[in-house]
């Protein structure tokens, strides 16, 4: 700017009143942790960097814990992350029906692989894909197999 000293450089400073004078502080006491480099940054970045996002969390967790909350006391970020999660299992039983029908096509052909996609399509719980697995180990044929997973495996005894 025209009205900044010729020797001044650009940058941030910081300064505390302490003892009734104001004294340059290498960091902010209202956001603790945060530097003077890294707020002159922070504001002169046209877009958030990656280096500030990291910045702005570490100031923030220091911040919850300085008043005693966290990431869940906010509805926004409870409801991603609760999403979040949603879609890592989500992503978790697809990985592990993809693997299991690989494996019932090695085992028991092609035909037992496609019939097991069908049967774990929509009944992807948790108890489905342990039996499936245990099927693999434990059925002779691939109709003992299709049967256990499909749960029908109660109605031979």
């Amino acid at each position: 700017a025209p009205s900044r000293p010729r020797g001044r450089r650009p940058g941030l400073t910081i300064h505390l009143l302490q003892d009734g004078a104001y004294r340059t502080a290498p960091e902010s006491r209202a956001f603790p942790g945060w530097t003077a480099e890294e707020i002159h940054t922070a504001f002169n970045e046209p877009t958030l960097s990656a280096e500030t996002s990291a910045v702005l969390e570490r100031v923030g967790t220091v911040l919850g814990e300085r008043e005693g909350a966290g990431p869940d006391h906010d509805p926004l970020l409870r409801s991603q992350r609760r999403r979040g999660i949603e879609i890592g299992l989500e992503q978790a039983r697809a990985e592990e029906r993809a693997r299991l029908c690989r494996l019932a096509a090695l085992r028991f052909g092609d035909d037992a692989a496609r019939q097991l996609a069908v049967l774990l399509e929509h009944a992807a719980g948790p108890e489905r894909l342990a039996r499936a697995g245990s099927g693999l180990i434990e059925c002779r044929t691939a109709a003992d197999f299709l049967d256990r997973v499909a749960g029908q495996d109660a109605r031979r005894e």
